[in-house]
């Protein structure tokens, strides 16, 4: 099960496309005034750290990737972090630096989710109805908070052809949730892939739902529950809800699929909640807190990883979308890839060990490629032999 979606820049707004990725390589010569230190690589099997080198090499080569950006660890502690490669021409890749997550989004969104429903269940339940807040989104009333976490009530994706071409038309443009939900119904779309709660279809519509329900529940904007909630407990200092065109310092560049341009500098706001940036450290960090449920009680940690969706739409047991992510068990994965980044995180609760890698692509890369996935697999086999992660 892999989500990936591709855009494609026309040319008719080349001009505007090279002056932002001008302004985007002027900025990433630029460090942050303060960058906070990742916790050491104290010791690491030599034989263990020969194969992962041996094994990042080979798919670097093999895909002809610009850089790979990965961090190990084990009940926290690191074990293997590396940056091979180059951000730019002349600039390499180093683990400090920062890149969209896009998916990985939808974890913490998840995770804000349930701490609301912890804090107040009067105020906000999983059996919610949609309509109490979307009274004219058609079947609504059939919908519950928890399918939207869970991709399964059936509303359309607004990510077809037609908003595609709006969005590669100005790739600056900022998108708010109101935008989004409104291009997942008529005229721009049919509104529904089946029934509520009767199958399962991965929706960004969703996700960009839930996050305003969540917004409208609290009365704060969704940055301020984000930093309460989950940033400021987990001492997330890298991590930043982006809905602008610039992105953390040090930043890696990405160059889009298919025509290869600097797509760093483009707005991220059609992902909505996911527009998110971190670097290594802080995605490490965020793993492992998902994967245990650090922020959550037993309970609430059991409903990201509840099977339901089993059955549906292709989910089966053994790979399956919980809340917010995929379940692979034993391991909690969640994988992103838009405007030529590639990120993939994966945690096994049986081991404590956490894998997180980021690539970039160069224009030799081949197309329709998600490098990070294969990278999470083969290092999953060395550290993981009997149960590693599928590809």
């Amino acid at each position: 099960m892999q989500i990936s979606h591709t855009k494609t820049a026309r040319a008719k707004l080349a001009t505007l496309l090279i002056l932002a990725a001008s302004f985007g390589a002027i900025q990433g010569c630029v460090s942050d005034s303060v960058v906070a230190q990742c916790d050491p690589v104290l010791e690491t099997p030599a034989a263990t750290s020969a194969a992962i080198s041996a094994s990042l090499d080979s798919i670097k080569n093999k895909y002809k990737l610009n850089a790979i950006i990965l961090g190990v660890e084990q009940d926290g502690k690191p074990l293997y972090r590396t940056a091979l490669g180059v951000s730019t021409n002349g600039t390499p890749a180093t683990t400090e630096m920062h890149f969209r997550v896009g998916g990985v989004g939808w974890q913490l969104l998840s995770t804000v989710l349930l701490r609301m429903v912890e804090q107040d269940p009067t105020r906000l339940a999983l059996t919610d109805r949609v309509s109490k807040w979307y009274p004219d989104y058609p079947k609504a009333d059939l919908a519950t908070v928890r399918m939207l976490a869970a991709s399964s009530t059936g509303f359309g994706d607004y990510i077809l052809p037609p908003f595609e071409q709006d969005l590669t038309a100005n790739p600056l443009r900022v998108w708010t949730a109101d935008d989004l939900i409104a291009r997942s119904v008529p005229p721009y779309q049919q509104p529904q892939n089946f029934d509520p709660g009767k199958g399962w279809h991965y929706s960004h519509t969703d996700f960009v739902m839930l996050g305003a329900v969540l917004e409208k529940v609290s009365g704060k904007k969704y940055a301020v529950l984000l930093q309460e909630l989950i940033l400021d407990p987990l001492g997330l200092r890298d991590t930043r809800f982006q809905l602008d065109a610039q992105p953390q310092l040090p930043v890696l560049h990405t160059l889009q699929e298919g025509d290869f341009q600097d797509s760093t500098y483009w707005n991220p706001s059609f992902v909505s909640w996911a527009a998110l940036t971190m670097n290594i450290c802080d995605l490490g960090k965020w793993n492992r807190a998902f994967g245990t449920g650090s922020l959550l009680s037993p309970a609430m940690r059991a409903e990201i990883v509840s099977p339901v969706n089993v059955g549906l739409g292709g989910n089966t047991a053994k790979g399956y979308f919980g809340l917010g992510t995929l379940v692979y068990p034993p391991w909690i994965v969640q994988r992103a890839a838009y405007w030529g980044m590639h990120t993939t995180a994966a945690y096994d609760p049986t081991t404590g060990i956490s894998l997180a890698v980021t690539i970039s692509l160069s224009p030799a890369s081949p197309p329709d490629i998600n490098p990070s996935n294969e990278i999470i697999a083969e290092i999953s086999k060395l550290l993981t032999p009997d149960h590693p992660v599928p590809k």
